[in-house]
C-alpha cells in the first residue's frame, strides 16, 4: 500500500498511557492525600469526648460521618435528617444504609455505611439533633411566611405596613445604634449600599433599594442643635421604610440563593429543603471561639453548619485570629483535609480485596478512580506473591533440602493433604516448583509460570532465585524495548509493554518477598493467577466468554496504569 503514498503510512493510537508518576512521586502523593494516623486518633478521642460547643459538634460529627462512607463534604448539604435505611442482605444480615446524593453526576443513591461505623453515623446524628433542630424549624416558618418579617424580641409592635423610625428599623435588623442620626447612617451603610454592591440581586430587592434610594435626601441635612451646639443632622427622606419591605433586605441579604433548597437543581435532582436537612443551622449560630463577637453574623438566615469552607479552617491549621479544633483542644498544629477521608477509605477498600467498579460505586464515581489507591509497593506486592493458606510449615527444612538436591518432592511436602486426596509427585521448574497434575491434563499456561497460580517459589533455593534474576534481567530489557517501540508508535507495542510489564513486575515481586529476612528458608512463596488459560483464551475467542469475566479476577492485581512508575525502580 505505501507504493500509493508520498509517505510511508504508519497509525499511532490517539490515547497515551497514564502517567503515574515515579515511584518516589507516588509515595509523597500517599503521604500529601492520606490522613495521618495522629490526626485520625485525635478526631476518635474528640468524637468519644464531652462536646460542649456546637462548632465542635459539627466539626466532629461531619469527620465521623465522612470516615464512616467514602464521601465528599459537598455531599453532606443534602444530607436528610431521616437519612438513616436498614436493609437485609442474602443470608438475612441488617446492614445500615444512608440516603444519599452523590455529586458529579452519580446522583442519588443508598450508600453502605462501613461494618463497624453503623455505632459511629448513630452517635454524630445523635449529637446534631440538639444542634440543628430549631434551625430546621425556623426554615419551615421562613418558607411557610416568605412575606412576613423573621419575628424576635426586639422587632417593634408594628404592622407589616406600618411605617418605621431608622432607630425601629435598625432594631428590627438587630442593628446597635446611638441616636436617630447613627440609625439612619447604619442602615444605608449596613443595608442599602452593602446589598447594592453585591454582584447578583433580585428583582423585588432591586426595585426596592432603588425605591429607597430614590426617596431619600440627596442634600447634607439640616443641622439641630440643642444647647447651642450641633446636636445631629435633620433629612428630609420621603422613602417609607416598613417590616414588609424590610423583610425583602433581610432575606436578600441571608438567605441562600437556593433557598428553600440546600443545593442548585439538577436534571432529575431529589433535592432537600432546608426544613429537612440534618446540618441546617442559623446564620452566626457557629461562631469560632477565637473571634470576636463583633465579626459574628447576625442570625436572620440558615446555612449548612458543614460547608467546605467552615470545616477546612476547623482542619487545617490557624491563622492569627482563629484557631483550629486540634489546636482549641491541645492537640498542637495537626492538620488534615476533609478529602483525605475519602482517599483513606478507598485505599482501605483496596486491602480489603474489593473490585475498582465496587469501590467506584460505593464512593459515588462514574469514573474509575485508580488516583484514590494508595497502596504501597510493600501492599501491592503481597499480592502477587504471597504465602497459600494450604502450605505445610512443619517440614520447611527437609522440602528445602530436597529442592536443592533435585529429589523427588511429592505434594504432601508442600500442602497439609485433606482426606481423598491423592499425593502426587510435583514438578520442578527452573523458578521454583509446580503443583499442577500433569498425569491428568497438559499445562493450562503452555510454560507461562509468571502467570500461573501453581507456581511455587521456595525460600533459601539460591539457584531458582539466580534464575529468577536471570528471567528479571531478561524481562526487563524485552520491557525497554517495547517501551522504544510504544514511543515510535509502532502498532501493537502498547499491549506488548502491558503484558512484558506485568510478567516483570510479578517476577520481581517474587524476587522481592524471597529475599524478605522475616521468611524462613524453606518457605513457599506462591504466585498469583492471571485467569487466563489455554482453554479461557479460546472460549473468549470463540465468544463464548466475556473477558470481562476473565479480567475481573484479576482485579486485586494493581492497576496496569499504575505499573509504569514501579518498573522505573526495578534495578537488575
Amino acid at each position: 500500500m505505501n507504493a500509493y503514498l508520498a509517505k510511508p503510512f504508519r497509525w499511532s493510537s490517539p490515547f497515551r498511557p497514564k502517567n503515574s508518576g515515579t515511584l518516589q512521586e507516588q509515595r509523597k502523593s500517599r503521604e500529601k492525600k492520606l490522613p495521618s494516623p495522629e490526626s485520625i486518633r485525635a478526631i476518635g478521642e474528640l468524637f468519644n469526648n464531652t462536646l460542649t460547643t456546637p462548632l465542635d459538634i459539627v466539626t466532629v460529627s461531619a469527620c465521623s460521618l465522612l470516615l464512616s462512607l467514602p464521601s465528599r463534604i459537598g455531599e453532606l448539604a443534602d444530607v436528610e435528617r431521616e437519612c438513616v435505611v436498614f436493609k437485609e442482605d442474602d443470608v438475612g444480615a441488617r446492614r445500615m444504609f444512608l440516603r444519599w446524593y452523590a455529586e458529579k453526576g452519580f446522583g442519588a443513591t443508598t450508600k453502605p455505611v462501613m461494618t463497624g461505623m453503623e455505632s459511629v453515623v448513630e452517635r454524630a446524628i445523635n449529637l446534631l439533633v440538639p444542634v440543628t433542630e430549631e434551625a430546621r424549624a425556623y426554615a419551615a416558618w421562613l418558607e411557610d411566611h416568605p412575606d412576613e418579617f423573621p419575628p424576635h424580641a426586639g422587632v417593634p409592635l408594628k404592622g407589616l405596613d406600618d411605617p418605621l423610625t431608622y432607630v425601629e428599623a435598625c432594631a428590627a435588623l438587630k442593628t446597635k445604634v446611638h441616636s436617630n442620626h447613627s440609625a439612619r447612617k447604619n442602615f444605608k451603610d449596613q443595608w442599602v449600599e452593602s446589598i447594592s454592591k453585591r454582584a447578583s440581586i433580585g428583582p423585588v430587592a432591586q426595585l426596592l433599594l432603588d425605591e429607597i434610594q430614590q426617596g431619600w435626601d440627596a442634600t447634607c441635612g439640616s443641622r439641630i442643635y440643642v444647647s447651642g451646639t450641633r446636636h445631629y443632622y435633620e433629612y428630609n427622606d420621603k422613602v417609607v421604610i416598613t417590616l414588609r419591605k424590610l423583610n425583602i433586605l433581610v432575606r436578600e441579604k441571608y438567605l441562600p440563593k437556593d433557598f428553600p433548597y440546600t443545593t442548585p437543581a439538577e436534571d432529575g435532582k431529589k433535592r432537600v429543603k432546608y426544613r429537612d436537612a440534618l446540618l441546617t443551622v442559623r446564620t452566626g449560630s457557629l461562631p469560632d471561639e477565637t473571634k470576636k463577637s463583633l465579626l459574628m453574623t447576625r442570625d436572620f438566615g440558615v446555612e449548612i453548619a458543614a460547608n467546605p469552607n467552615r470545616i477546612a479552617a476547623q482542619l487545617g491549621g490557624a491563622t492569627p485570629r482563629k484557631q483550629s479544633i486540634f489546636q482549641r483542644h491541645g492537640y498542637g498544629n495537626l492538620k488534615v483535609s476533609s478529602h483525605s477521608f475519602r482517599h483513606e477509605l478507598n485505599t482501605e477498600m483496596q486491602y480489603a480485596g474489593l473490585s475498582q467498579l465496587l469501590i467506584d460505586a460505593f464512593s459515588g464515581r462514574t469514573s474509575m478512580g485508580s488516583v484514590y489507591n494508595h497502596e504501597t509497593v510493600e501492599d501491592r506486592t503481597q499480592r502477587v506473591a504471597q504465602y497459600h493458606p494450604k502450605t505445610k510449615y512443619s517440614n520447611a527444612a527437609s522440602r528445602l533440602e530436597k529442592v536443592k538436591t533435585n529429589q523427588p518432592l511429592s505434594l504432601s511436602d508442600v500442602t497439609d493433604l485433606h482426606e481423598g486426596e491423592q499425593d502426587l509427585i510435583i514438578h520442578q521448574t527452573h523458578v521454583g516448583i509446580c503443583v499442577h497434575n500433569f498425569a491428568s491434563e497438559p499445562c493450562p499456561k503452555m510454560g507461562a509460570c509468571l502467570t500461573c497460580g501453581k507456581l511455587g517459589c521456595v525460600k533459601g533455593d539460591d539457584v531458582k532465585l539466580a534464575n529468577l534474576k536471570e528471567e528479571r534481567k531478561d524481562l526487563k530489557c524485552r520491557y525497554d524495548k517495547a517501551l522504544d517501540a510504544q514511543s515510535r508508535d509502532i502498532f501493537g507495542a502498547s499491549e506488548w509493554v502491558k503484558k512484558v510489564g506485568m510478567s516483570l513486575y510479578k517476577c520481581d515481586a517474587l524476587i522481592r518477598t524471597l529475599e524478605n529476612p522475616e521468611l524462613e528458608n524453606g518457605d513457599i512463596v506462591w504466585n498469583a493467577d492471571n485467569g487466563w488459560t489455554l482453554t479461557n483464551n479460546a472460549a473468549a475467542m470463540a465468544g463464548l466468554i466475556d473477558v470481562k469475566d476473565i479480567e475481573a479476577k484479576n482485579e486485586q492485581l494493581m492497576s496496569l496504569d499504575d505499573l509504569s512508575a514501579m518498573l522505573d525502580e526495578i534495578e537488575v
